[in-house]
């Protein structure tokens, strides 16, 4: 599938001034139309919009957001011709969430640029839609383990037999994420190229609801922000969503132009349709070739499977809070089980080393309470358990990447039902 996807288009020459060494839009339309910043776009399926500006760079905003952005780009030294260059989540545009969605890049695509057409309408008259341009793309598939806790421990173990890796520093996606290809000094340039991360989707999907009910309690008075706020929780809530989550480990490839051209594929994004249409299985065969050589690297790598069900429990027994209505919720609790099986499957002294030195101290003191002692922590990696290939564990079924009674969304288009005529310039 498609996981994400950024977007440059140029604007329409009679609307850019020629410089020496550039061009740039004409200083009377740029105020115009406000391009002095990036821009964020909150867009539901009713064809409602609502457009901010950002107070951080473009490139801050995680891929997480549900909304749709966009960054305008003047002409320089290094770009010459001015652009707007559009970013957005296609599932999550399409369906209300991205545990899993389409491999068809036609309807990814378009449901981007769609998007911003239809909240954009008078800045997407002054684009020239035939530039349209693939900076980049996320193609992400899903390995299916047993369960969270499982799951928890295989990505662990990657950490370990793969080389090449940055690791986030925040010690939550330090449990949770490992990268491969983020690089800096002489590897920076290749970084541009190809980045590859894998993420256990559960506490990503969690934290999505937790934003969603956050955003929720904020738009009071606001029917239409709060209408589309509670499609969104409605669909990451779906039973078919939570089940797919569960022990999900995703492999997302983020696949920049320079890395497409120099396999053979087109950059522009009415080509890439097109040859994505004549080739159904093209997605699947970029994903492959962009893993290959991390994926032979877990060759001949084993890892300890442990049965800690019962930790589990004791942690959430002693870590919770409970809601207004009377539930209870486990964030704390869950924080301390991946620390605990970081212990387990890194060791005590490397996660010493790597961690927050007071966060450390933290998490082991809570660990405490539940019943476990330093010595046992200490000593975890001794304990001798199922041993079983890692590539064993880590299977790519792209048969099993949907649930049984999924359906192809339909176009955003269609289901706006207010196809704006711009569109038709695009297709």
């Amino acid at each position: 599938m498609i996981d994400f996807a950024a977007i440059s288009v140029m604007f329409k020459s009679e609307f850019v001034k020629e410089m020496s060494d550039s061009s740039i839009l004409l200083p009377s339309l740029k105020g115009k139309l406000g391009l002095s910043y990036s821009g964020q776009i909150d867009f539901d399926l009713d064809g409602n919009a609502e457009v901010s500006r950002l107070n951080h760079r473009f490139e801050s905003i995680p891929s997480s957001f549900a909304s749709l952005a966009f960054l305008f780009v003047d002409g320089t030294d290094f770009v010459k011709y001015p652009y707007i260059r559009i970013c957005g989540n296609p599932a999550k545009l399409l369906q209300g969430h991205n545990v899993y969605g389409s491999d068809d890049a036609e309807l990814c695509l378009f449901a981007v640029l769609e998007a911003f057409m239809m909240a954009m309408p008078h800045l997407s008259e002054f684009l020239d839609w035939t530039t349209a341009n693939i900076d980049y793309i996320d193609v992400t598939y899903t390995a299916r383990i047993t369960n969270d806790s499982t799951a928890l421990q295989v990505l662990q173990v990657l950490k370990n037999v793969s080389a090449g890796q940055t690791k986030n520093k925040t010690s939550d996606d330090y449990l949770s994420t490992v990268y491969w290809g983020k690089g800096t000094g002489k590897n920076k340039r290749n970084s541009r190229r190809k980045q590859l991360k894998a993420y256990l989707k559960t506490p990503e999907l969690m934290n999505s609801i937790k934003e969603v009910q956050k955003k929720l309690k904020k738009s009071f008075g606001d029917k239409v922000l709060t209408d589309c706020l509670m499609r969104q929780l409605a669909a990451l809530n779906q039973p078919d969503v939570q089940k797919m989550a569960e022990g999900a480990i995703r492999f997302e490839s983020r696949l920049f132009g320079p890395w497409l051209f120099d396999n053979g594929l087109p950059v522009h994004v009415f080509d890439f349709m097109t040859k994505a249409k004549a080739e159904p299985t093209l997605l699947k065969h970029l994903w492959q070739k962009s893993w290959q050589d991390v994926f032979k690297s877990f060759e001949g790598a084993q890892m300890h499977l442990h049965n800690d069900e019962a930790i589990q429990e004791s942690l959430k027994t002693h870590f919770y809070r409970e809601s207004k209505t009377g539930g209870r919720t486990y964030t704390k609790a869950s924080k301390l089980f991946n620390f605990y099986i970081a212990l387990k499957t890194l060791g005590f002294e490397k996660v010493y080393r790597d961690m927050d030195r007071a966060t450390f101290s933290r998490h082991l003191a809570d660990l405490k309470t539940a019943g476990l002692s330093r010595a046992q922590l200490q000593n975890l990696t001794a304990e001798v358990n199922n041993v079983v290939p890692l590539v064993r564990l880590i299977n790519i079924d792209f048969n099993t990447q949907l649930p049984e009674n999924w359906q192809e969304p339909q176009p955003l288009r269609d289901q706006v039902k207010r196809l704006n005529p711009m569109l038709k310039i695009a297709s």
